[in-house]
């Protein structure tokens, strides 16, 4: 994928062998592609809002934000601080109901593969009472994204379990 194969649409991610599905949108796709340009050689992150599908099967992303005002990155790591965060989710809520999601980072110039500790963050955040989201999406996008890149979007269930999302061709 890069800037000529970058839809102006939705993205749709399905699984293959489970109900899971995710659209992040247009909008939520460029947010995330600017901040990455933005964050050059440094890796950059944040949240994924939105809402669920009538039938609660497909997490619509509709917002992709920065990281947090307190997060520190390097070439290869990310630390998402949490200052600011928790009053924009409460404005949206109040606002237009959105939803945490998950959450999303950027690793620059390399594979959109989880690291182990992305893996485990992501289980603890399955587990974790605190975040109200038994399912949470993790978006990572990898490669170039002012050139060719890649985006990986997988759920992580209760229990460890991690499941694979493919991207639908439209």
């Amino acid at each position: 994928m890069g800037p000529a194969g970058t839809p102006s649409g939705d993205l749709e991610f399905k699984a293959e062998r489970s109900p899971f599905a995710v659209r992040l949108t247009g909008r939520a796709l460029a947010q995330l592609i600017a901040m990455c340009i933005a964050a050059g050689r440094d890796e950059t992150g944040g949240l994924l809002i939105g809402r669920y599908s009538p039938d609660h099967r497909t997490a619509i992303v509709e917002i992709a934000t920065g990281p947090g005002g307190d997060s520190r990155a390097g070439r290869a790591w990310l630390i998402r601080g949490v200052k600011g965060l928790q009053r924009l989710l409460d404005g949206l809520w109040s606002r237009s109901g959105g939803y945490y999601l998950g959450e999303w980072h950027f690793h620059p110039g390399a594979s959109p593969t989880p690291s182990r500790q992305d893996v485990s963050q992501m289980r603890a955040i399955a587990e974790s009472a605190r975040y109200h989201c038994p399912e949470p999406v993790l978006a990572i996008l990898g490669g170039e994204p002012g050139g060719d890149y890649l985006l990986r979007v997988e759920v992580f269930g209760r229990g460890g379990r991690r499941v694979p999302l493919t991207r639908v061709k439209q």
